[in-house]
């Protein structure tokens, strides 16, 4: 076990690395509600399954980009930018909430 009091710099790396960790976990639920709406879609009639349809991201996770923790995890850890805005998983996102990829990522 580590004595964080005598090694800060080992306390801040497996901090950003848990927070790391946390992102994937909650980008990995999200696509998960995304699929399951989707697929829940097909088995609700018509008119509740395009309401639900154009609904499929809303009541997501929150973002923590205001987050003072947060902030200096992205300026020391991910060269400023917010790995919860990440374009490959966005993507991937969208052709879930199409039917077009029902495997995980």
């Amino acid at each position: 076990m580590v004595d964080y009091n005598s090694d800060c710099e080992k306390c801040e790396y497996d901090f950003y690395r848990l927070l790391e960790l946390l992102v994937k976990d909650i980008q990995q639920l999200e696509i998960k509600v995304v699929r399951l709406r989707y697929l829940l879609s097909g088995f609700l009639p018509p008119h509740e399954s395009e309401m639900l349809k154009c609904e499929i991201f809303s009541d997501l996770s929150g973002r923590y980009y205001d987050d003072p923790a947060y902030q200096q995890y992205m300026a020391n850890y991910c060269d400023g930018q917010d790995p919860m805005e990440n374009a490959e998983i966005d993507e991937y996102m969208l052709k879930v909430a199409k039917g077009k990829e029902i495997v995980d990522i």
